[in-house]
């Protein structure tokens, strides 16, 4: 890897939000959609399930990774930092279950 190239992913994610108890949760009709890991991105990637902000400040939980070119990076928005919250694994395994029904 040369130095002006740095290490890329695509993420699929689901929007959530937060509920009065602060947990969160899949929104209502959430469809899943793809993210990338940039330069910038900042904090690190756990496991399936945690959340990351969009640029946005959007809240997004991670159901699959999945590896991306270099050269394709541009394709996708980047998430711009992974955060400490955890998506119940309960709800999103019920999400997954509901989609391929």
């Amino acid at each position: 890897m040369s130095n002006k190239k740095y290490p890329t992913e695509k993420i699929i994610g689901l929007m959530v939000e937060q509920d009065p108890s602060g947990n969160y949760l899949p929104q209502a009709h959430a469809k899943a959609h793809t993210w990338r890991i940039g330069k910038h991105t900042k904090g690190k990637f756990f496991e399936l399930g945690q959340v990351f902000l969009t640029e946005n400040g959007q809240a997004v939980a991670v159901i699959d990774r999945a590896p991306l070119a270099f050269n394709q990076r541009h394709d996708y928005q980047p998430l711009a930092r992974w955060t400490s919250g955890q998506v119940n694994i309960m709800a999103l395994q019920a999400w997954i279950t509901s989609k391929k029904g």
